[in-house]
């Protein structure tokens, strides 16, 4: 029989770039944005590529995987937002999460709420995410132009039990007590419809969006939920070079 062998990260910490928005622990209570719109993709990319990308506190998906998510609110306690990331998908322990590369926001309240809750990296970019009878489409354009975007055709309804859709919680480096660590997205959601598709990437300008290295080369799922999204108190921080397995991975002190 074989030895297994875990894949690390192997990205040097020291390299990682840091959110230099230090994280609020003192907000709390969970807000909630009433149907909120949400398309998530993934797509697989080399996993030498996810490997030079994560740190080694935590391990590759497999396949490696790279997750694009899209999040419109039409309205609630943050008013109108669009709020779009890209995340190599990875594992704390066994949980799987996404380690997120970019972040971009398009509303000022939005923005520094997700990145002094959640320590979310947001740049200000025009984004848009639009279902029509076709297809979801979504888009995000900086000054420089449209550096993301996705399309998923051929949706289908889910309906009954399976109509909900797992996602991975994004990780953020960011700082928490003056130390540079990995936080925990926290969200629940209700959903009331839910759609599957075929995905594709039309755009991915990865020197913007996050790094060089990845190059999506196939599509895996897409999905569009329309959803009441809880945004709960950030729980966890994790280690940039300790794993979750070993120690790395503690509660916020509060």
């Amino acid at each position: 029989m074989r030895e297994t062998v875990l894949l690390y990260g192997e990205r040097d910490p020291a390299t990682v770039a840091i959110n230099m928005v230090a994280l609020d622990p003192t907000s709390t209570g969970t807000i909630t944005i009433p149907d909120a719109e949400i398309a998530y993709s993934l797509f697989e990319i080399r996993m030498r590529d996810a490997q030079a990308l994560l740190p080694p506190s935590l391990h590759p998906s497999v396949p490696a995987l790279i997750g694009v998510t899209f999040i419109r609110a039409r309205g609630g306690p943050l008013g109108a937002f669009n709020l779009a990331y890209c995340g190599i998908a990875c594992r704390t322990g066994i949980k799987p999460r996404h380690y997120i590369q970019s972040a971009f926001a398009d509303c000022n309240q939005a923005s520094e709420f997700f990145t002094t809750r959640y320590g979310f990296p947001c740049q200000t970019a025009t984004i848009e995410l639009r279902e029509s009878y076709d297809r979801i489409h979504g888009r995000v354009e900086t000054e420089g132009g449209c550096v993301l975007e996705t399309t998923a055709v051929d949706c289908v309804p889910l309906v009954g039990s399976g109509a909900m859709v797992k996602y991975s919680p994004p990780l953020n480096v960011t700082q928490v007590g003056g130390q540079a660590a990995l936080v925990q997205f926290e969200a629940a959601y209700d959903f009331k419809r839910v759609l599957r598709g075929k995905p594709a990437l039309n755009t991915f300008d990865s020197a913007v969006v996050g790094e060089d290295q990845p190059r999506p080369n196939h599509a895996i799922s897409g999905t569009f939920a329309v959803v009441d999204l809880h945004l709960m108190p950030v729980r966890f921080e994790v280690d940039l070079s300790v794993p979750a397995e070993q120690g790395g991975a503690r509660k916020i002190a509060r």
